[in-house]
C-alpha cells in the first residue's frame, strides 16, 4: 500500500501530534457518517461498522482513505458479513420482544428477566463490536475472515478481554448518552464505536507482547 505524503515545513512535535489528532478526528466523524449511510438498510449495520473500523485503522496507520475506498470496503464487508448482520437484527428483536414482556407484568419475576435480557444485550453487543474488529487487520486491509470466523473470534475475545470488553460497553454507553442528549449525534455513532474497537484492539495486542515478552525472560 502506498502511505500518504507529508507536506510541511520544520514545525514543532507539538504541531505534528495536533495535526495528526484532528486528522484522525476528523476521519472518525467522516466514518460515522458513511457508517450511519451504510447502515440504513439495518442488515448492513455490522459490515457498515467493520468498514469503519477498518477506515479508521488506515488513518492511524498513515494511509490512504477516502469516500471511494469506504464504500469499497463496505461493500467487500456486505458480501462477508451479511449473513452476521441479519443475524444481529433478529437477535435485537428477540431482546427487544423479551424485555417488552418482562415489563409489562405478565412474567413472575420480571425485573429478573429484564436483567438477564439486558445481560445478554450487553453480551452481543460486544460480541458484535469485537467480531466487526476481527474482519480487517492492523492497516485496515480486509483480513478474509468470514461470518462464522469473525463470530468465534469476537467471542474469544470477548471472553479473554474482560476489561476490553468493559471498555467498550462504556463507549456504547456513552454514545448512548450523546444521542439521547442530541439525537442527530446518531449520524457520528459508527465513527466513534469504530474509534473504540481499534483503540481496545491496540491495548490487547500491546498486553499479549508484554505478556509474551515476560514469559520469554
Amino acid at each position: 500500500m502506498t502511505r500518504r505524503t507529508r507536506q510541511g515545513g520544520r514545525g514543532t512535535g507539538g504541531e505534528t501530534r495536533t495535526g495528526a489528532a484532528l486528522g484522525l478526528l476528523g476521519e472518525v466523524l467522516l466514518a460515522g457518517i458513511l457508517a450511519a449511510v451504510g447502515s440504513l438498510l439495518v442488515v448492513t449495520a455490522v459490515p457498515s461498522l467493520a468498514a469503519a473500523v477498518a477506515h479508521v485503522r488506515r488513518q492511524v496507520a498513515g494511509l490512504d482513505v477516502g469516500v471511494g475506498r469506504f464504500a469499497r470496503e463496505w461493500w467487500a464487508a456486505v458480501r462477508t458479513l451479511w449473513t452476521l448482520g441479519l443475524a444481529a437484527v433478529g437477535i435485537a428483536v428477540l431482546l427487544a420482544f423479551d424485555m417488552r414482556l418482562a415489563g409489562s407484568g405478565v412474567l413472575p419475576g420480571g425485573q429478573v428477566v429484564a436483567a438477564v435480557v439486558a445481560l445478554a444485550a450487553a453480551v452481543a453487543v460486544v460480541v458484535l463490536l469485537r467480531a466487526a474488529g476481527t474482519w480487517s487487520d492492523d492497516e485496515g486491509t480486509p483480513a478474509g475472515t468470514g461470518a462464522r470466523e469473525a463470530l468465534v473470534v469476537g467471542a474469544e475475545r470477548a471472553r479473554d478481554d474482560l476489561v476490553g470488553s468493559v471498555l467498550l460497553l462504556v463507549g456504547v454507553g456513552l454514545c448512548l448518552t450523546f444521542v439521547w442528549m442530541l439525537p442527530p449525534l446518531a449520524l457520528l455513532v459508527g465513527g466513534l464505536l469504530a474509534l473504540a474497537v481499534v483503540g481496545v484492539e491496540v491495548r490487547r495486542r500491546g498486553l499479549d507482547a508484554e505478556r509474551a515478552g515476560g514469559t520469554d525472560i
